[in-house]
């Protein structure tokens, strides 16, 4: 058996060269993994205590409901959030792989991520989960919207507890916010998004917004007005990473 792991792994090297988002070495046959498993235990995971809207660790807090010094500074209109991991080097090159190579197969460790972030499904359960949309020109340019394979990704792990709904649209093609500094990030997506027409949801319902990247929050809490706009003010965010 060991003999047969190796001549697989040895085959994969040369057809699957550099799939590892975090090594980029060919895969290996760990067994339910898409990554390796010992990168995976690098990923910098988040659990514990965490600011209650960006879901940043806090270190040394035994309880939770904390906001972090840089949330202080926002006026945020979701009630909360979560996130998975930091992005450090070995984040970014998890988003990257997602976000810019369109390695969808990444995803197929959500389990493994899940089970790394204490608390993250207890947070999902019962919700919409709402894709951050793109832009139509710019996700036509892409081929795929990543937020919204992140959460069929939660989906497939949840199972009837959540529902995926693409309930939103970018109204404006807005610049990239990875160029823009803080302070132009909330003025770049002001009043850039909106519900799609049609989508009437109860007030009760709890919904979810699902990015890939937590940095300012400015992104987030222009789609949060959208559903507040629609009477919807039961919006939380969930995000991979954070950086």
């Amino acid at each position: 058996m060991k003999f047969l792991r190796v001549l697989v792994d040895d085959i994969m090297d040369v057809f699957f060269p550099g799939s590892c988002p975090v090594c980029s070495s060919p895969p290996k046959m760990d067994e339910g993994y898409y990554a390796c498993l010992e990168c995976l235990d690098e990923v910098a995971w988040v659990g514990g205590s965490t600011c209650k809207y960006c879901g940043i660790p806090m270190h040394s807090v035994e309880y939770q409901g904390l906001v972090c010094s840089n949330c202080r500074k926002h006026s945020y209109s979701f009630n909360r959030g979560k996130c998975m991991f930091i992005l450090d080097d070995v984040g970014k090159g998890v988003i990257h792989a997602i976000k810019y190579q369109g390695a969808r197969d990444v995803l197929n460790d959500m389990p493994h991520w899940l089970d790394r972030c204490a608390g993250y499904r207890d947070f999902l359960k019962g919700a919409h989960l709402v894709p951050v949309p793109l832009h139509r020109r710019r996700e036509s340019k892409r081929g795929f919207n990543q937020s919204l394979w992140i959460a069929h990704a939660i989906k497939k792990d949840l199972g009837s507890v959540v529902e995926v709904g693409d309930f939103m649209k970018r109204t404006r093609n807005t610049p990239t916010q990875t160029r823009l500094e803080k302070k132009e990030r909330k003025k770049n997506v002001k009043n850039a998004f909106a519900l799609k027409p049609g989508v009437c949801l109860d007030s009760i319902y709890k919904i979810v917004l699902i990015d890939d990247v937590f940095t300012t929050g400015a992104t987030l809490d222009a789609c949060t007005k959208a559903w507040n706009e629609a009477g919807i003010f039961n919006v939380e965010v969930a995000t991979l990473g954070h950086g």
